[in-house]
């Protein structure tokens, strides 16, 4: 059985569209749905109402705890074999996630597979990322895909020619599918982070574990990008500054954290629009600077 796992926070039409696509496409019986609404405007969880089922359960918390904290809350009453995360903004098109859990049964080295991200355009997006940091940010993704072809595969090549699984650094966080075990060896979402980077975080984990990240461009789901108030992006693009740093420190020493920091802070000293971010990047407690304290009510 497939535990799907969708957080809620103030987008229940778009979760009500996620779950009737997975209704209509999953073989009957072989699932089972955890919807987490993450402290939605009372309106926003009304709406929820009618969706409880056999198959389909609504775990209900009183403030936004966060993407982690919330999927974690979700995967802990699960009980398929297969955890499988997604956004509340993506749609099932077809039966992918069965053909891919056989495959993860086939392939005990994989330790996380997703499909490949299809537009409302109906054209294909890139559905992975190379590792992030010193050099992603000096050079970017095009210049090491040209000239290190075999460690960092050509993403828009990889989407149109191959119709074979390919292993990559980090897969999209929008559409990811466990097994359970191994997600729940490598500890599950880090709760300290409160949105963005998350699959960068899991990729090392699962990277460490000697567990391999694989795309299947047989298989395809829809990401319709939901979008957001202009003061909500402001908001969301310093937290992705907060997770990207809070991360990076995680897994690399003090010396290229704080070289990592600098080369951030000159990047947003010539972009007069994100000053706003200057003492977030800058930051030795970057973590103060996230949206978890607004978002709980709290100061700081």
């Amino acid at each position: 059985m497939v535990s799907f796992v969708i957080l809620n926070y103030n987008s229940s039409e778009l979760v009500r569209k996620c779950v009737a696509s997975i209704k209509e496409y999953m073989p009957a019986d072989s699932y089972e749905i955890i919807v987490v609404d993450n402290g939605s405007r009372p309106e926003e969880y009304a709406l929820l109402d009618g969706m409880q089922s056999e198959h389909c359960r609504i775990v209900r918390k009183e403030v936004n705890t966060g993407f982690g904290t919330g999927n974690m809350i979700g995967a802990s009453v699960a009980q398929g074999r297969y955890l499988c995360f997604l956004n509340s903004d993506v749609f099932l098109v077809e039966d992918c996630v069965t053909p891919l859990c056989q495959y993860l049964d086939s392939h005990p080295d994989v330790g996380c597979i997703t499909p490949v991200q299809q537009k409302t355009s109906g054209c294909r997006s890139r559905s992975f990322r190379h590792d992030t940091g010193i050099w992603h940010e000096l050079v970017g993704d095009s210049i090491r895909e040209r000239f290190l072809p075999r460690k960092f595969p050509p993403r828009d090549s990889i989407l149109k020619e191959s119709t074979e699984p390919v292993s990559v650094m980090q897969i999209n966080g929008s559409f990811m599918l466990f097994p359970a075990e191994k997600f729940w060896a490598i500890g599950g979402f880090d709760t300290s982070i409160f949105l963005y980077y998350e699959e960068y975080d899991l990729a090392k984990r699962l990277q460490m574990h000697g567990w391999k990240r694989m795309v299947h461009p047989r298989y395809t789901f829809l990401h319709v990008h939901d979008a957001s108030t202009s003061a909500m992006r402001r908001q969301a693009l310093r937290e992705s500054y907060v997770s990207r740093i809070y991360t990076y420190r995680k897994y690399h020493g003090m010396l290229t954290t704080f070289i990592y920091q600098a080369i951030l802070t000159l990047q947003l000293i010539f972009k007069p629009k994100k000053w706003y971010i200057l003492p977030t990047a800058a930051s030795r407690h970057v973590l103060a600077h996230s949206m978890r304290h607004q978002a709980n009510g709290h100061k700081g």
